[in-house]
């Protein structure tokens, strides 16, 4: 029996973290502060999307995208940040990301984000 999709939200921005889990609550979205947590989370619990900030104290989004590719190719992952660059955008979108959003965004993008990768998935989220 497949579970309802669950986005989890890394972000070490309480604000940040807390927006994007009143506007994706439809997904049943998690939310930790940083890249050592979501990984723990990654490997105990399914997940069907992450959201993760690129700039984090300890491990970054680069190298929670990093591990998350190693460990299941098919969790998508959408990086969000405030330093973004055509390069930093590049090298995500290289290492495997499914988006890459640059703060401050709206809610109507990062919905739109959300929606193309899980009907992709062929995941909606529950009403």
């Amino acid at each position: 029996m497949k579970t309802d999709p669950r986005i989890l939200v890394v972000d070490d921005e309480a604000v940040m973290r807390e927006f994007l889990l009143e506007i994706l609550e439809n997904y049943q979205p998690l939310g930790v502060e940083d890249g050592e947590k979501a990984w723990q989370l990654i490997q105990s619990q399914e997940v069907s999307l992450v959201i993760s900030d690129l700039k984090m104290p300890g491990m970054d989004g680069l190298e929670l995208l990093r591990r998350i590719k190693q460990y299941d190719e098919d969790i998508p992952v959408i990086i969000i940040t405030g330093y973004a660059s055509l390069q930093t955008s590049y090298e995500c979108i290289r290492r495997g990301a499914a988006g890459f959003l640059k703060k401050p965004f709206t809610i109507s993008q990062i919905r739109a984000a959300v929606d193309k990768v899980m009907q992709m998935r062929g995941e909606q989220a529950s009403d």
